[in-house]
């Protein structure tokens, strides 16, 4: 009889533990889902053909994400960056000076909009890594590849991409802060006769950013 009461007793001790102990064990959730605004500010890093330097980078970005698990969410993002101005290798501007007795600026000028996706992992509670690229709209002007007769292009609605990755804090369900490592693509070539333009004048302005970041969830 003791026995029977005693292997009563462990049976209704373990289905009362079982489930506390899965309770214990459930997925935090460590995704939120909503509104988000996100102010950036860094550095942008030009080396191609004319430019190799750097200036001042800052952007503005606002989207929404879902939390499709505990620590995935995904979201669209639409922002605007300004990615600087940098002065022409000396060769290329005494080459732009030197050909056709042509005038101007010879610094590089670059902005734009971005449009696309991020994916955010919350591997812990609190830190985070993310994932985005997209569509970038550049806008600007500066001097084509050519490094004997270079001519200075402007642009608009030039369409390429963007890529990024960055990590960062949570501090409360509201503020984070973080470090971001992007690359916009700008490539705007004209290289043919039948394109109205005599060949050099692509300009390939591919472009680098490293910010640091504070971000605003609604």
């Amino acid at each position: 009889m003791k026995k029977t009461i005693l292997a009563m007793a462990l049976v209704a001790a373990a289905a009362v533990a079982v489930p506390a102990f899965a309770q214990d064990q459930a997925p935090v959730q460590k995704a939120k889902s909503g509104w988000y605004l996100d102010g950036d500010l860094g550095v942008s890093y030009t080396n191609k053909g004319p430019y190799n330097g750097s200036d001042y980078a800052g952007g503005l970005t606002g989207g929404y994400r879902w939390a499709v698990s505990p620590e995935l969410s995904v979201g669209a993002e639409l922002g605007y960056v300004y990615l600087g101005q940098q002065e022409a290798r000396n060769s290329y501007r005494n080459a732009f000076y030197n050909n056709n007795n042509q005038v101007g600026e010879t610094h590089s000028k670059l902005r734009g909009a971005t449009l696309g996706g991020a994916l955010r992992w919350n591997f812990v509670p609190a830190w985070y890594i993310t994932l985005r690229g997209g569509l970038f709209d550049a806008h600007g002007s500066g001097l084509s590849d050519s490094s004997d007769q270079p001519v200075r292009r402007s642009f608009s609605n030039n369409l390429g991409y963007y890529a990024g990755v960055g990590t960062g804090w949570d501090i409360n369900d509201h503020w984070s802060v973080g470090v971001n490592y992007n690359y916009y693509q700008v490539n705007r070539g004209l290289k043919t006769v039948a394109s109205g333009q005599r060949e050099g004048t692509r300009v390939h302005m591919d472009t680098q950013t490293l910010t640091a970041s504070a971000e605003y969830r609604f």
